[in-house]
């Protein structure tokens, strides 16, 4: 699966500040083939991780990734590209934007972390009647819940979302990355193996050059030049 390979490269190479998810054609994604899923779902044999579907795969490898992951949305994020941008550590829209999840309505269920994520983003209540009313979000709901960080205008979507990866790629990467993890374990944990893990990571994060960059920058007043190492 091509996501999947460029996932793994993405993980493995230092060079990468972050990485940008965005749909090539008039929308995000539309969600699933539905016509061609069959009418008792794909059967899929586990993959070599235990993975049921190659969409586990696919947003298990995003939320492990120590970098941040950019999911930019227009015109359609519907179903599994739903489920795709949920997974994502920022989500930027246009103002044409439409989101949610239909599959209620035609008797689908959910099936690649919508149920985990949803509700740790904009709570359980709100999760519920997203997922089983099946119903559309505009941009301005989305973002007023929290479900999206940033609405543009559609024409001026690609330069500010620009600005904005730009931006994330400019701070000290290895840091994000471990702030990340942190907060992935967290979502597993009780508070006091959580302060064990966090400090855990943050001696490691002091040994990085973007640690000494980031003192220098502080004392010197500065405004620090991160390598992302």
């Amino acid at each position: 699966m091509e996501v999947v390979d460029v996932l793994e490269y993405v993980k493995k190479k230092k060079l990468v500040r972050v990485l940008v998810i965005k749909g090539a054609g008039r929308s995000f994604c539309s969600g699933d083939d539905l016509i061609n899923l069959g009418p008792e779902g794909a059967r899929f044999a586990p993959l070599e991780d235990g993975s049921r579907l190659p969409h586990h795969k696919v947003v298990r490898l995003i939320r492990e990734i120590q970098k941040p992951v950019i999911a930019l949305l227009h015109g359609y994020c519907l179903g599994a590209g739903f489920e795709l941008a949920l997974a994502c550590d920022f989500r930027l829209a246009a103002d044409d934007l439409k989101i949610g999840d239909h599959r209620a309505s035609i008797a689908q269920c959910v099936m690649s972390g919508m149920s985990w994520f949803l509700p740790r983003i904009v709570g359980f209540s709100r999760a519920t009647e997203i997922i089983l009313t099946g119903r559309h979000l505009d941009a301005k709901e989305a973002l007023k819940i929290g479900l999206i960080n940033k609405i543009y205008p559609t024409s001026e979507f690609k330069k500010k979302a620009l600005e904005f990866i730009q931006k994330v790629a400019e701070l000290p990467t290895k840091c994000l990355g471990y702030n990340k993890a942190m907060l992935n374990y967290s979502q597993f944990n009780e508070l006091f193996p959580s302060l064990q893990y966090e400090f855990m990571l943050y001696l490691k994060n002091i040994r990085t050059y973007d640690f000494g960059e980031g003192m220098k920058s502080f004392i010197k007043k500065r405004d620090p030049k991160f390598k992302g190492r």
